[in-house]
């Protein structure tokens, strides 16, 4: 069944206009962005073009043109009696066909956050061919993971104070597998999950999948309240918690001791699960002291790894470090989508897992060096977008002076740069995140030079402004009101 948006919803998601050029041009940008990023799904019944040009003020051939232009696109589907529905096309293979119409060609996408080969990655491919020949002789069928990589990744977690079995991994195709798996091992449909307000959306998009329903904590200074946790659990009962308390995704932040044990706590006490995401873990590029895992205050926690961020996007190996009890039951329902992640990527990472670390601190280094470079340019560019220095993880999480993220990303795609903005990343719809944008900084210092000159420009045409301030602004920690 389509899911129907309200003209005053879909209002609420396209923001006020900037009036800065044809009305109809930017509410189909608006709402060609909406449909990239998955704020308005396919499949979705949009108001008649009548309700929504009430909703945000415009004249009705102004909605009748937004409407036939998406449907240009390939967009929308419309049929007298049954309304006009979003449907995404087959053969869009990257978002730019949806959204970016640059005078360029060269697009910049900013709009994930995940590292290019790692140096020294190409010699743990040419080390894991040479052991190839034995692993040829099986089936190659690893619903549970190659053991010697378990082996491996059970020894890095009883080395860092708490104790596992190989028996305990379980090796899946990449972070977002591990979730989605567990969302379905776990989760029975109309069962609540606990999730941050802000976070990946793609995870709350997995458990939603699922079937479950998300109770989103409020968003304040920190993504984990203890008193707003409490009194969510204690307002109804949950079947699980999915956090990411290590570089939090995307702001960066990290989850202190205290916190830990007061969520341990509270989630023992009303029985949920925590499904604890550190796939972020690794990329600490300051060497900041980082509390202990979460399963060392919940021994029934989940943890969820994943090589991808620390090492290459397409390197697409995770990990799940389960209890005993329900090993079986995560393998057991994983064979019903695939019969286990690939057996010579699974070499791979065996390989920069033991190599001494090389490979991983010169990733570390390059990361390192590309924050340092887009705070340089922003600072220098855009002084009136704050952005904190983060300790890890792999993107800035700026604050813009004003409600206006939906609106600079639209802008920046006529520029040929791609972004995601901040609302994506809250889970209540409406204003929240307006003041925010996610920045990665795993692009090469050319390329981010180029796409903070770009940004400029977007900004100057939503602001109206045409230089920068004078004073830089630079907050020293993550500001998380939205």
């Amino acid at each position: 069944m389509a899911l129907t948006l309200s003209a005053r919803r879909l209002a609420d998601l396209l923001g006020p206009l900037d009036n800065a050029g044809p009305a109809y041009r930017e509410i189909a940008d608006r709402l060609r962005l909406l449909v990239v990023d998955g704020r308005v799904g396919d499949g979705s019944r949009l108001p008649s073009e009548r309700e929504l040009a009430a909703a945000i003020g415009v004249s009705r051939t102004t909605t009748t043109r937004v409407y036939a232009e998406l449907r240009e696109l390939g967009l929308l589907r419309s049929r007298q009696g049954s309304g006009s529905v979003v449907q995404v096309p087959l053969a869009a293979s990257s978002v730019s066909s949806l959204i970016v119409t640059p005078d360029d060609a060269d697009t910049i996408a900013l709009t994930y956050s995940a590292p290019a080969g790692t140096p020294g990655l190409a010699r743990a491919f040419e080390t894991a061919a040479t052991r190839l020949s034995g692993l040829l002789a099986t089936t190659g069928y690893l619903p549970d993971g190659l053991p010697v990589l378990r082996e491996i990744l059970a020894q890095r977690y009883t080395d860092g104070g708490l104790p596992t079995d190989p028996e305990q991994i379980i090796v899946t195709s990449g972070a977002m597998g591990a979730i989605s798996l567990l969302a379905r091992v776990l989760v029975d449909p109309g069962q609540r999950v606990v999730v941050e307000g802000i976070s990946y959306p793609h995870a709350h998009e997995s458990f939603t999948a699922a079937g479950a329903r998300l109770s989103a904590l409020p968003v304040d200074r920190s993504p984990w309240e203890p008193a707003a946790m409490a009194e969510t659990l204690a307002g109804s009962r949950h079947r699980a918690a999915y956090l990411i308390p290590d570089f939090h995704n995307p702001t960066a932040a990290v989850m202190t001791d205290a916190e830990r044990g007061a969520w341990a706590r509270e989630l023992r006490r009303h029985d949920v699960v925590p499904i604890i995401d550190e796939s972020l873990r690794d990329i600490n590029l300051d060497g900041v002291e980082m509390p202990p895992v979460f399963a060392t205050y919940d021994p029934r926690a989940l943890l969820i790894g994943s090589s991808s961020k620390a090492y290459w996007g397409g390197l697409r190996v995770g990990w799940i470090r389960a209890p005993h009890a329900l090993v079986m039951p995560i393998v057991q329902a994983r064979m019903m989508d695939d019969l286990g992640t690939s057996a010579f990527d699974q070499l791979v990472l065996a390989e920069l897992l033991t190599e001494g670390g090389q490979t991983a601190a010169a990733g570390r280094a390059r990361l390192r060096a590309g924050r340092d470079h887009l705070l340089s340019e922003l600072a220098r560019e855009l002084p009136d977008i704050a952005a904190p220095c983060p300790a890890g993880g792999l993107n800035l999480w700026a604050t813009l002076p004003d409600r206006i993220s939906s609106r600079l990303t639209a802008a920046a795609s006529r520029h040929g740069l791609l972004l995601t903005p901040g609302p994506r990343f809250f889970s209540r719809v409406g204003a929240a995140g307006e003041r925010h944008l996610r920045l990665p900084y795993t692009q090469s210092h050319e390329t981010q030079t180029e796409a903070v000159r770009r940004l400029r420009r977007a900004y100057a045409e939503v602001t109206g402004s045409t230089e920068p301030a004078t004073t830089p602004r630079r907050t020293g920690t993550l500001e998380m009101i939205a």
